[in-house]
C-alpha cells in the first residue's frame, strides 16, 4: 500500500462507522500503533503476514513484533518512504517492508512481506559472487589451461612437417584432423577465458595515452594473411580524427577492437570491411546523452563490414553467450567475442552500439571519452 493512500485511509478510519470492516477488506496487512508502540488495531492480513493470533494480539508492543518497530515505524514516517524490517513474533525471522503515516497519537502502518524478494536478491547476489569468483579462477589458470593445447598443436603441427619422419598415409589423415581440432578448441578456449577475465573481479584497468589509429592499424595488420585471401576491401580511415593520442584503458580497447575486428573477418567473404575514426557528431551526441559541445572529448569508432547481415531475433541476445549455449558453436563463438568488447568498451567508460541490415550489413559503433577525467 502507497503512503499516500494511508494518509486517506487514516481519515476515514476516525469517521467511518465501518472503518474495522473497511480494514478487513483490505488485500493489504494494516496496523493501528499508539505512539507508545501498543497494537490497537489491525486486520486479519496483517494477522496472517506477521503469524500472529488475530483474537490475542491487540494490546502488544510493536516492537515485541518487529524488531526495533517503533524506530523503523517513525522513520517511515518522517521520511515518507518504507523502510526495511525483521519480523521476530512468529520464532522464524522474515522480512517486511513497512509504511506508515502519523496522526495525532497514532501510526496507521501498511506491511508487505518481501521475504521472497530478498531471497531472491540474496540468491542473486550469491550466484553473482559465484561467478565472480569463477571467473577469477578461471583467468588465473588461463596459462594451465591453454598450454597442453598449444602443445597438441604444435606437436601435431611438427609431425606433418616431418619432424618425427615420414607419415604413411592414414597417420598424416589423423593427425590432420588432431591438429585442426586442437586449433579450434584452443581458439574458442582463448575466447572464453577472454570473455571470464572481462566479466572478473581480477581484471585490472590500465588508463594511459596512445596513438590509437596506429594501434588499430599493427593490430589489423596482424590479419593481413585473411584479408587477401578473403580478398576483402580493407582500409581505416582517420582523416577527422583531430585527436589520435587518446588517453583510455588501453588494455579494454584494444580487446575491444580486436575482438570486432574478428567477427567482422568471420562474417565476410568478398566484401569490405572499414573502419572509420572520428568524433560523435550531433545526432551520436543525442543518442548517448553526451554534451554536443564536449563531442572532441570523445572518440568514436566505426567498425562496418559488408554481408548478409545478423537475423533480427539473435540480435536482442548478440552480447550474451549465456543465451546462446543452444544456438551452435559458431552463435556461442560470436557471443563470446562481441559480449567480451561490449564489457570491455564499458570498462573504458565508454558506449557501444550494434547495427544491423540485410542489405548493407553490420555496423559496431563505439563512443569512449579520450581524456583524462
Amino acid at each position: 500500500m502507497q503512503i499516500m493512500n494511508l494518509e486517506k485511509l487514516f481519515k476515514n478510519f476516525w469517521w467511518n462507522a465501518t472503518a474495522f470492516m473497511t480494514l478487513n477488506d483490505l488485500p493489504d496487512s494494516v496496523i493501528l500503533i499508539g505512539i507508545d508502540g501498543k497494537v490497537k488495531q489491525y486486520n486479519r492480513k496483517a494477522a496472517q503476514v506477521l503469524g500472529l493470533n488475530y483474537d490475542e494480539a491487540n494490546n502488544l508492543n510493536f516492537n515485541e513484533i518487529i524488531k526495533n518497530g517503533m524506530d523503523i515505524v517513525r522513520k517511515a514516517s518522517d521520511t515518507g518512504k518504507p523502510v526495511f524490517a525483521t519480523v521476530a513474533a512468529s520464532g522464524n525471522e522474515f522480512y517486511v517492508e513497512i509504511g506508515a503515516v502519523h496522526k495525532s497519537d497514532n501510526y496507521l502502518v501498511s506491511i508487505r512481506d518481501i521475504t521472497r524478494l530478498t531471497k531472491e536478491l540474496d540468491n542473486e547476489d550469491k550466484t553473482r559472487k559465484f561467478n565472480n569468483e569463477k571467473n577469477a579462477m578461471l583467468a588465473m589458470l588461463e596459462d594451465d589451461i591453454k598450454a597442453p593445447l598449444t602443445s597438441i598443436s604444435g606437436f601435431s603441427k611438427g609431425l606433418l612437417d616431418g619432424l618425427g619422419g615420414k607419415l604413411t598415409e592414414k597417420q598424416e589423415k589423423y593427425v590432420k584432423i588432431i591438429n585442426s581440432n586442437s586449433d579450434d578448441l584452443y581458439r574458442f578456449t582463448d575466447k572464453f577465458l577472454q570473455f571470464s577475465k572481462a566479466e572478473s573481479s581480477i581484471y585490472e584497468s590500465d588508463f594511459h595515452t596512445f596513438d590509437i589509429s596506429e594501434t588499430f592499424k599493427a593490430i589489423a595488420a596482424d590479419y593481413e594473411g585473411v584479408i587477401k585471401q578473403k580478398n576483402l576491401d580493407f582500409d581505416i580511415d582517420d582523416t577527422t580524427l583531430e585527436k589520435r593520442n587518446v588517453y583510455t584503458d588501453v588494455p579494454s580497447i584494444k580487446d575491444a577492437f580486436r575482438n570486432i575486428f574478428e567477427v567482422a573477418l568471420q562474417m565476410t567473404d568478398n566484401g569490405y570491411i572499414l573502419v572509420k575514426l572520428t568524433q560523435p557528431d550531433e545526432e551520436a551526441c543525442g543518442k548517448y546523452g553526451l554534451d554536443p559541445q564536449s563531442a572532441a572529448s570523445y572518440a568514436e569508432i566505426v567498425i562496418s563490414h559488408s554481408g548478409s547481415g545478423i537475423p533480427e531475433e539473435e540480435m536482442k541476445y548478440l552480447c550474451e553467450p549465456y543465451a546462446q549455449l543452444e544456438k551452435g558453436k559458431k552463435n556461442l563463438l560470436r557471443a563470446l567475442q562481441l559480449g567480451t568488447a561490449s564489457i570491455m568498451v564499458k570498462r573504458a567508460e565508454g558506449y557501444i552500439n550494434i547495427y544491423s541490415d540485410s542489405a548493407t550489413g553490420v555496423k559496431y559503433t563505439i563512443i569512449i571519452p579520450i581524456e583524462k577525467r
